[in-house]
């Protein structure tokens, strides 16, 4: 797997925060039928009782299975995974297929460890925009606030048979450059997510369902943190460097 460029880590924040806002079931199959606009009352309703579901989440875990495809890619690309979340901030991402990919976020830094390669790149939060966004769309996904929503994108509710879309346009020019638009689906009658499209300025688009999906499970004191050997080459903001067994 390929080092994320700036685009890539535009989509990474995008992706963590669709990932905690879909405390999920396996997604729907088969075709959708016609989506209807939902407005005024029934769409203020709509966001209350969702974001009324989502307060008693302080965390998750879950299995993730994620489909890609762009026009510069040969077919689909297919990856699974494990994924871990605890409130405000923190998160454990790992892909086992097809490649062995570890993404933490610690509250302080985001690093993305790839252990094939033994490298690992590490941003810090307070100096970069995107891997700040990633940590604000994190606590906005998990509040479901509608005022913090609409400051950071156009967004709609649809209905079709049986569920809901909520579907989030970027305001910004920068996630603009790299996400067109995200669509989460929700099922009707439960409200809870079945699956989540990430569809790309460029023509591509990403596909995330979620399975065995646990909330607020009991996790170990160091689930979120990530410790490399020293033999880890650590590219640090643009710098290259080495790391003790035990740092963090």
């Amino acid at each position: 797997m390929r080092s994320p460029g700036r685009p890539g880590r535009i989509l990474l924040a995008t992706a963590a925060f669709c990932t905690v806002l879909a405390a999920a079931v396996p997604p729907g199959t088969g075709a959708q039928s016609p989506e209807i606009p939902v407005t005024g009352t029934e769409r203020a309703v709509w966001f209350e009782k969702t974001k009324e579901r989502q307060k008693g989440i302080e965390g998750l875990q879950a299995a993730v299975v994620q489909r890609k495809r762009h026009p510069s890619l040969k077919g689909e690309q297919v990856s699974e995974g494990t994924l871990l979340y605890r409130k405000p901030g923190l998160l454990r991402w790992e892909v086992v297929r097809p490649d062995n990919v570890v993404v933490v976020m610690d509250g302080r830094t985001i690093t993305t460890y790839y252990p094939s390669r033994k490298e690992a790149e590490r941003k810090f939060l307070t100096d970069s925009l995107a891997t700040r966004a990633a940590a604000e769309f994190l606590n906005v996904g998990m509040t479901l606030s509608l005022p913090e929503l609409e400051r950071r994108f156009h967004v709609e509710l649809l209905r079709g048979e049986g569920y809901f879309v909520l579907k989030l346009s970027p305001r910004g020019k920068l996630l603009s450059r790299a996400v067109s638009s995200i669509s989460i689906y929700h099922a009707e009658k439960e409200g809870t997510p079945r699956r989540i499209v990430v569809q790309g300025a460029g023509g591509g688009w990403t596909e995330t369902s979620f399975t065995r999906v646990v909330t607020n499970p009991a996790l170990a004191p160091d689930a979120f943190d990530l410790r490399l050997g020293p033999d880890v080459n650590v590219i640090v903001e643009g710098g290259v460097g080495k790391v003790r067994e035990d740092a963090p």
